[in-house]
């Protein structure tokens, strides 16, 4: 629960998010999240790059949280996936993003198109229902950044695979944890 003193804080720096996460103060940090504006020199150390798939990034976790910079370069995109009912927002760094929506179908695994959302710097996308599914892709010429926060790591994933377009699992690795390659 939030006083009235905590609601009144308003997060300016990469720092001051991590620690309210660490001192579970989660509330604080989601209803903060589309006021946030970050310096993209404040990603730096844990910006890392791959020209064959965007890049996961931890920058802080524990058992209730992990907050990861996926890194992206021009045209990247994810699978169709889910978030195992794990809360998730989304904090477009840099870059413009395109997030397609889908709703499963729990009873026969088919997936329903519902809407395409554009998401710009400094905008927040969320998912908190187990019955979505997303894939998000830079739509940008350049490379890109997004913030992701799960309350609760997110261990693996159920997702669509483009060929056969059947139903798999995924075990979810990062390609970075602190600044540190994996």
């Amino acid at each position: 629960m939030i006083n009235q003193s905590q609601s009144s804080v308003q997060f300016s720096a990469l720092g001051d998010l991590v620690n309210a996460l660490i001192n579970e103060n989660y509330d604080l940090a989601v209803d903060q999240a589309h006021k946030f504006v970050f310096a993209e020199d404040e990603f730096e150390q844990y910006a890392f790059w791959n020209e064959n798939h965007y890049t996961r990034n931890c920058i802080a976790h524990n058992e209730s949280f992990e907050l990861i910079l996926l890194c992206w370069q021009a045209g990247q995109k994810t699978a169709n996936h889910c978030h195992n009912g794990q809360e998730c927002w989304v904090k477009v760094i840099s870059g413009e993003f395109e997030e397609e929506m889908y709703v499963s179908n729990e009873d026969t695994d088919k997936l329903t198109y519902t809407e395409t959302k554009h998401v710009s710097q400094h905008e927040v996308t969320s998912v908190d229902d187990h019955t979505v599914f997303h894939t998000l892709r830079n739509t940008s010429s350049s490379r890109a950044m997004s913030l992701h926060l799960y309350m609760k790591p997110i261990e693996q994933c159920r997702y669509i695979d483009e060929e056969s377009k059947e139903l798999r699992t995924a075990v979810m690795n990062y390609y970075s944890v602190n600044g540190e390659k994996c």
